[in-house]
């Protein structure tokens, strides 16, 4: 286990992140973090599984507010980190036979989505760690914000470590648009 939470270093390495967290820095208990996971079973790996997880603690949809009740249960925004870092439970606790030869390597970008005088906004264009540059449409967005950073760091572990079999997951809670979309439930979407 690892834990990232040096402001510069996520400014620097996690800016779509660091973005999300701006306004809630002023608080202690709201900092930002990114805890790295990393398990093995027995043998030599040959197979890769990473997991980026949204670790949003609470979402109150930023500048962009979330009205009219719909903030209730955003507590609940950090359950695709909670899925991943439950993931490497699982295979901890797994038959041996089961997981031989896995790798698993996990970030959780755990970020509380504040209103404040340095919230991030709307039309702001952010230069995430994959290099490319993000315009912020709305700030209730902050899980793909959270997500891209995340996803661009395992993407350059698999690339320059040359795992084996790797594959490429992330997990987050349902957005708004999503549940409208498909129901209160649960969806899959792959990549």
């Amino acid at each position: 286990v690892e834990v990232v939470d040096d402001s510069a270093v996520l400014q620097a390495d996690y800016p779509l992140l660091a973005a999300v967290a701006r306004a809630s820095l002023a608080v202690d208990r709201h900092r930002p973090c990114v805890v790295r996971l990393s398990w093995s079973g027995e043998g030599d790996p040959d197979r890769t599984v990473c997991i980026a997880g949204k670790g949003v603690t609470y979402d109150t949809g930023g500048a962009d507010l979330k009205v009219g009740g719909s903030m209730a249960g955003m507590r609940r925004d950090k359950c695709g980190a909670a899925a991943a870092a439950g993931f490497v439970l699982a295979c901890a606790r797994a038959p041996k036979e089961m997981t031989r030869g896995l790798r698993v390597i996990v970030e959780l970008g755990c970020v509380r989505n504040s209103i404040g005088p340095d919230a991030y906004v709307a039309d702001e264009i952010i230069t995430g760690h994959a290099g490319k540059r993000v315009l912020v449409g709305n700030t209730d967005m902050e899980g793909r914000m959270v997500l891209a950073d995340c996803l661009s760091h395992l993407r350059d572990r698999i690339l320059k470590q040359h795992y084996a079999s790797p594959v490429l997951l992330s997990l987050a809670t349902l957005t708004g648009h999503a549940s409208l979309s498909y129901g209160p439930y649960a969806v899959a979407l792959d990549n």
